[in-house]
């Protein structure tokens, strides 16, 4: 059984022999290709096969609807392996700083394929769909991402970044049911607006204290100085990805209230018609009443 000091040199010696990895760059490439193939060919042409209104979208619609899709199969994929490695690989939580994994470096491989080909559809459309916020989402988290990919440096906190995935979804469908014409204050609209805003709460604001306790109880061993310029990676870029994700709640927030504030004053319109049609028929009936007591 190796003793803490034995373990520390075992440590500083794979930092100090970190070589480059080029093996999961081939998975990268094929996560790019089938995600710009789905993108292309096959999201439109189920979308056109199954959304009756599909064919009456604009282009921007059409290119915003597909890239969508993409958005929910990477999320849904990435973010189920990010859980279960949180919940089964022991090794990931015990070694935060050097861990070699190979379902997280495939996983890792699935989403950097998928931002690549999210970024390029952005630029090539930008005008039409091009968001500043996202693209620098998508490019600051493929720079982490690669050393973790490359590298095996940083996984605990590559994989927890993860777990913001889950949101994603709910963003999604948020944008399906109002390009569909769904009312804003139809049950689907406001459920999924209620799960969408709680879930990116916890897995990306609520997370955020509990990522940088983590980084913190990391930076005060003794392995935290042997980590070099990959410390400064780690602290810059999740300090953006936080900033992106304080502004995109700031606005899920805002809209999700909007929508509340509108539901309660239906009900509130309908309680009052239901009353006055009910003080409307007691009347009525009252004047029958007495009309039929006169002799």
């Amino acid at each position: 059984m190796l003793t803490n000091s034995s373990r520390f040199t075992t440590y500083v010696s794979q930092i100090n022999n970190i070589k480059f990895d080029a093996t999961f760059l081939p998975v990268v490439a094929t996560s790019f290709t089938i995600f710009m193939v789905l993108y292309k060919f096959a999201n439109p042409f189920f979308s056109n096969l199954l959304v009756k209104s599909y064919k009456n979208f604009t282009i921007t619609q059409k290119i915003d609807f597909s890239t969508r899709i993409n958005s929910s199969i990477n999320s849904f994929t990435v973010g189920t392996i990010c859980v279960y490695m949180m919940i089964a690989d022991r090794g990931l939580e015990a070694n935060p700083l050097l861990y070699k994994s190979y379902l997280l470096k495939t996983n890792l491989a699935i989403v950097i394929g998928y931002l690549f080909a999210d970024t390029a559809i952005s630029i090539i459309h930008y005008k039409k769909v091009g968001d500043p916020f996202t693209i620098t989402h998508h490019l600051v988290s493929i720079y982490a991402f690669f050393y973790v990919l490359t590298l095996d440096v940083m996984p605990y906190f590559a994989n927890f970044r993860l777990l913001a995935e889950l949101s994603t979804p709910f963003v999604n469908i948020r944008w399906f049911l109002d390009t569909l014409k769904f009312s804003r204050t139809s049950t689907p609209f406001v459920a999924n607006g209620l799960i969408m805003t709680l879930l990116f709460f916890f897995v990306r604001i609520v997370a955020m204290p509990i990522y940088w306790y983590k980084v913190y109880v990391v930076a005060i061993q003794p392995m935290w100085a042997h980590m070099g310029h990959f410390r400064f990676i780690l602290i810059s870029v999740c300090i953006v990805l936080d900033v992106i994700n304080i502004y995109w709640f700031s606005k899920m927030l805002r809209g999700c209230i909007k929508i509340l504030q509108a539901v309660f004053a239906i009900k509130q319109s309908q309680i009052r018609t239901s009353n006055s049609n009910t003080s409307t028929q007691q009347n009525s009936n009252l004047r029958t009443t007495v009309h039929n007591k006169q002799p």
